[in-house]
């Protein structure tokens, strides 16, 4: 702020020498004769060392101030690369809003990552503004235009001075990709886990259920990553295939082997007979899904039976194509369709039949294993590691990801950040200098105009 006042007082004495000068030519010129007032001008030295020096000297200090100035101004270049952009749009499809540039949330997120001190989000927002690169016209169709570049302008402010203007810039722009990633990219909350279960109220095999579901989770995230990135590296120097060898190894080895196995083994439960009677009453059902799932299988190939060889082998129908022209086409026929239903009914059974034998043989465990729970602290420490490896895994999927996706977006969001060039205060500075001297060339010229005319012709 200071800076910027300390600027404008050449331009003051500047405008002010202007102002007395003109005042007072337009007061003595009444004093002289046209020809007088030419001789005037003319016998004016131009290089008259007073002149020299009071126009190097201003604009020396107007220079400094003006360069001092100009290191608290920034402007940055965003550029989206991505196909949807031309269509202002997000890579999501939703509409793209150049003003979240420099929302909120951005701003907050720049000064938590600078750490700035003595800030709030309002007065830095106010230094920030953004508008469309190139802008387009609405006036006349051939000139409209969807901008895929914007412009962010960072002018200090009083309460923002004491701040490097190009580290603020960096920091917006990066707090914006974030942003952006973290909205219309990548869902990182498909396998973030803030609320958990109270293991010490769930039965044990359920435990396993729940552990094998969440390793699952990390698996298939990892694994849609694969197929997006499949030879990206992380600054771990591992890949998303390297990532979810570890989490499918420890899937089956700690939790289907290691605490499956110490669970059945020992007959662990919370409530045995509560479970047992819960599984059996599991098992009553699916049997009826597998004996209707199993009449149907027998209702398509009894159907299937009932179609004649010759009919089944190949069927021509008459049918045109595009030119209109006709020709005989195969088609599908009924039997196609059962073929298909009965495989579904076959694969049904077979999955109800195992699920009626896995909890066949826990019931089987349950019963003969002791009264006492013996192994359950062991289970229950188990479970507590493995229930932090897996969070050390999700925590691992989703800074992986992150990476991915920054890597990603710095492809498709490029930022480019400029101040002003020397060129540009040069010639500021030059142009401040010509004023200088014109202003101190017309006072020289003033004060050589008579104050008041006599009647012998001179001045007083």
């Amino acid at each position: 702020m200071l800076t910027s006042i300390l600027q404008k007082i050449p331009l003051a004495v500047v405008g002010l020498l202007l102002l007395v000068s003109a005042l007072t030519i337009y007061v003595r010129s009444r004093n002289v004769t046209r020809s007088e007032f030419v001789k005037i001008f003319r016998s004016t030295r131009p290089f008259a060392a007073w002149i020299l020096v009071f126009t190097i000297v201003l604009s020396g200090i107007f220079g400094v101030f003006h360069h001092m100035k100009s290191k608290h101004s920034v402007t940055a270049v965003v550029a989206l690369n991505y196909s949807e952009a031309s269509q202002a749009q997000n890579s999501n499809g939703t509409r793209y809003n150049m003003a979240e540039i420099i929302c909120d949330e951005v701003v907050e997120k720049a000064i938590e990552m600078g750490a700035f001190e003595n800030v709030t989000v309002k007065q830095l927002k106010n230094c920030l503004s953004v508008y469309p690169y190139i802008q387009g016209d609405v006036n006349d169709e051939s000139n409209y235009h969807i901008s895929t570049e914007f412009a962010v302008e960072y002018h200090a402010s009083k309460h923002t001075d004491h701040l490097d203007a190009e580290n603020v810039i960096t920091l917006i722009t990066s707090a914006y990709k974030e942003y952006y990633i973290e909205k219309y990219t990548d869902n990182f909350s498909v396998i973030s886990k803030e609320d958990k279960p109270d293991y010490g109220t769930m039965e044990y095999m359920d435990i396993v259920t729940y552990l094998n579901k969440e390793a699952s989770a990390v698996l298939n995230y990892l694994y849609g990553l694969a197929e997006k990135g499949p030879s990206f590296v992380t600054e771990n120097n591992t890949t998303f295939h390297a990532i979810a060898a570890k989490v499918h190894t420890f899937k089956e080895v700690q939790i289907e082997q290691n605490l499956r196995s110490l669970i059945l083994q020992h007959g662990i439960a919370r409530n045995k007979a509560g479970y047992i009677d819960r599984l059996s009453y599991q098992n009553k059902n699916t049997d009826f899904d597998r004996q209707r799932n199993s009449a149907s299988f027998d209702l398509c190939n009894q159907a299937i039976e009932m179609y004649s060889e010759e009919m089944t082998r190949v069927v021509l129908v008459p049918t045109w194509d595009q030119s209109g022209k006709y020709y005989m086409g195969r088609t599908k026929v009924g039997i196609d369709e059962l073929s298909v239903m009965a495989t579904a009914f076959s694969d049904n059974v077979a999955s109800n039949e195992k699920e009626i034998m896995d909890n066949k043989l826990v019931i089987d465990k349950m019963q003969s294993a002791p009264k006492s729970n013996t192994g359950a602290a062991e289970a229950d420490a188990m479970i507590a590691s493995i229930d932090e490896s897996i969070d050390n895994f999700r925590a691992e999927a989703i800074n992986a990801g992150r990476e991915y996706s920054n890597y990603r977006m710095n492809q498709c969001i490029a930022v480019s950040i400029s101040g002003v060039s020397l060129f540009s205060e040069l010639k500021t500075i030059v142009l401040f200098a010509c004023l200088s001297y014109a202003a101190a060339l017309l006072f020289a010229a003033s004060r050589r105009f008579p104050k008041k005319e006599t009647h012998n012709g001179t001045g007083e």
